[in-house]
């Protein structure tokens, strides 16, 4: 059993309100908390000019001949006026979309500063809905996979800390007495979303978003700041449903985003991040294509936002086992990211991981192993030894050595990931849990079922009370606990593990998703070994029709379903039809993993078994 491998970088932004005049202008107003102007800041766009706000607050920012309508442009506070240190709180992302319409009344942004270090400014509630905001953003997971790795929220609240001259304690005391007073349905939400309440945070944004909606429709002239919150609503909600495992609700509620705020590619990268995890691989190549020619038209080629972009669209394609389309993405996406931010970056060495993890999917393991040393290198040099981003990339060469039968090595690079997620999210954290079923996949692979017995069971306990009992990464630890019982001959225990899974997979994913056609082979199996092979081969039939629709008839998941339903026709003397089974198999195992991968290898000695006793029997 393999440990779940993890990576790619993917960012949250999630939209504000717009304004652009026919003239080529944005007009701002900058006020503090209590609606009153804020004079002598100098206020700009990035890629463009700045100005002085007047006796009012506000200013006329010209926008650079290449700004399109639909584009998005983020303001920056340059300078303060003399005497003060502020910051901008709202629009808390600090960006708002370029719209097509004629200047009017409307089209003024309200800049919301406040004096950094400023205690008093926590009893704003629209401060601290911008704060909360930002740290939800920060803490989204930064992997594109459906294997969930969420980033540190003691991290993100101190860096939060830092921008705006407070304690990471007084913030989140803050936060929470907010939250446990408000009776708005999407402050409730985002404070929710924060504590990772993640049941609570979707109900409460789905019920501002319905309320949002009313209120916008019920005002038939076009007002922005009702747009925004509409769309704000939708971002966060999308953001809590990928969480609880609810993808294809996820991308439903990111396409509601879009649909008032068009063409924002951090957006379209959430959004194909949840297509991907539901398993529409073909709408979330169409996303994030889209979001990368936006970003190379308004940025260029060489920014590290590209690079994000590229390194999403890369794994896609890794991960449906399209080498030759995924490879040069990651390579393009690895260049930007030294040249723009340096060789000891976090966003290099998420590449370099993932490059690494498509070397060793290829069996390509002498060019994996230094990709994944230089990753972890980045990552101690960066935040020392118990930083959180170095848990992903212990565990992925220690699945690299795991591999290859080198149990000695992978071992320790396991425990530390799990020493690591301890301390920086608590022994009740999925992330925790993860890493508990990584070591109990290697102790899997040495027959030590004692060992990992308990494990898998203590990372389910955790994913059932943290996610919920229907989350598709329960469904993953159920078939690997049901693994551990069939190879210890428990057929009759591992049965329910495996139906339980399949029937939370289809519940989340539809009839047709790969994580189903895992357990249907896995449940196949232990009908082989129970002999009652008429229950098996249906199994295995629909687990091929699922790969093959998925991925074409060349996808490297449908190796191992060939060849055990041509193990099962064999042990049934359907010899011609075996044959042709395990050939097809083989070919597959050549053109995606090469010769020389221990899993061709497998079936090429299977292959070779099976033509022997064939002509034994004749």
């Amino acid at each position: 059993m393999n440990s779940r491998a993890l990576g790619t970088l993917l960012v949250l932004t999630l939209a504000a309100a717009c304004c652009r005049g026919e003239t080529g202008y944005v007009n701002v107003r900058v006020e503090d908390v209590h609606q009153q102007p804020v004079r002598l800041v100098e206020i700009g766009i990035a890629r463009g000019t700045s100005k002085l706000t007047k006796d009012d607050g506000k200013a006329q920012l010209p926008l650079a001949d290449d700004i399109k309508a639909d584009d998005w442009i983020s303001f920056q506070l340059v300078h303060s006026p003399p005497g003060k240190d502020l910051a901008i709180v709202s629009p808390w992302d600090n960006r708002i979309p370029v719209p097509s319409f004629a200047e009017n009344s409307e089209n003024l942004v309200h800049i919301i500063v406040v004096q950094r270090g400023d205690r008093a400014a926590l009893e704003s509630g629209t401060i601290l809905a911008s704060l909360t905001a930002k740290i939800n953003k920060a803490n989204l997971p930064h992997a594109a996979n459906q294997r969930l790795q969420q980033g540190d929220p003691k991290e993100a609240l101190l860096e939060m800390a830092k921008q705006y001259g407070l304690t990471p304690e007084d913030i989140d005391r803050a936060i929470r007495a907010w939250g446990a007073t408000t009776t708005d349905t999407y402050e409730a939400g985002l404070v929710a979303l924060y504590e990772r309440n993640y049941a609570k945070a979707s109900s409460a944004l789905q019920d501002s978003l319905r309320l949002r909606e009313e209120k916008l429709e019920a005002d038939q002239r076009l007002v922005l700041q009702d747009q925004k919150n509409v769309a704000d609503a939708a971002a966060f909600l999308g953001q809590s449903l990928y969480e609880q495992g609810r993808y294809s609700q996820s991308a439903e509620a990111y396409k509601k985003c879009l649909s008032y705020h068009a063409n924002d590619p951090k957006i379209l990268n959430n959004l194909g991040a949840s297509l991907k995890a539901s398993g529409d691989h073909e709408a979330a190549e169409r996303s994030y294509r889209l979001a990368l020619a936006i970003d190379e038209r308004a940025l260029g080629h060489d920014d590290p936002r590209v690079a994000t972009d590229l390194n999403n669209l890369a794994e896609l394609y890794d991960y449906e086992g399209k080498d030759e389309e995924a490879e040069p993405l990651y390579k393009r996406a690895l260049a930007i990211d030294e040249k723009t931010l340096g060789p000891d970056h976090p966003d290099v060495s998420a590449v370099l991981s993932n490059l690494a993890t498509l070397y060793h999917h290829r069996g390509r393991f002498e060019q994996a192993e230094p990709l994944h040393r230089r990753a972890i290198a980045i990552d101690e040099k960066i935040g020392g030894p118990y930083n959180p981003d170095l848990g992903p990339d212990l565990s992925n060469l220690g699945t690299l050595y795991q591999d290859q039968g080198k149990y000695d090595k992978a071992e320790p690079l396991f425990k530390r990931a799990l020493s690591i997620a301890e301390r920086a999210l608590g022994p009740d954290h999925p992330k925790y849990a993860i890493c508990l079923t990584n070591l109990a996949g290697l102790y899997d692979d040495q027959g030590k079922y004692n060992d990992s017995e308990p494990l898998y069971k203590r990372a389910l306990a955790i994913e059932e009370k943290t996610l919920g009992p229907d989350h598709p990464d329960v469904a993953t630890t159920l078939n690997d606990l049901g693994l551990v019982y069939c190879e210890q001959g428990k057929y009759h225990e591992a049965e329910p593990l495996y139906k339980r899974a399949i029937a939370i997979d289809e519940k989340a994913f539809g009839p047709d998703h790969p994580s189903i056609a895992s357990t249907l082979n896995n449940l196949a199996a232990l009908y082989y070994h129970l002999g009652k092979p008429q229950e098996a081969e249906p199994l295995y039939k629909r687990a091929i029709a699922i790969d093959e629709k998925v991925g074409g008839p060349d996808n490297p998941d449908l190796a191992p379903d060939l060849n055990n339903l041509a193990k099962l026709y064999e042990e049934q003397a359907r010899f011609k039809e075996a044959e042709s089974l395990y050939k097809r198999a083989l070919a597959i195992d050549e053109l995606t993993l090469g010769p020389d991968h221990p899993d061709t290898k497998t079936i090429r000695g299977n292959l070779a078994s099976f033509l022997k006793r064939r002509e034994e029997t004749k």
